[in-house]
């Protein structure tokens, strides 16, 4: 059964540290040039690219998928179109903003 999730920072951590899962930032190159990105993102995708959909169509689809955005409103169009095609793990974090202040990950910033 497929596991399309929202969840919130401490959820989301709990499956990050796991380390079973591929995790992609969804967010602009200017924000991730300014606060930088999760130590362990494997994919960095910026959401107004064209090719952002053959980026994720290109995705193993039975693997496991953490994602995030700034503010999780883009990300909502990533889960819904992750859905339709037949994604069977992703989560979405909610509020990026408090994650990244308060768990226990490192940033990097290039």
């Amino acid at each position: 059964m497929a596991e399309i999730w929202r969840l919130f920072p401490k959820d989301f951590d709990s499956k990050l540290k796991t380390l079973e899962y591929i995790l992609i930032d969804f967010r602009t190159i200017e924000e991730k040039e300014y606060y930088g990105y999760i130590e362990w993102t494997h994919f960095l995708y910026d959401v107004y690219k064209p090719e952002i959909i053959s980026q994720i169509s290109s995705l193993d689809r039975t693997k496991k998928y953490l994602i995030y955005c700034f503010h999780w409103n883009r990300t909502q169009s990533v889960l819904a179109y992750m859905k339709e095609n037949k994604f069977e793990h992703v989560y979405d974090l909610i509020w990026w903003i408090e994650y990244r202040e308060n768990y226990w990950y490192k940033l990097i910033k290039d």
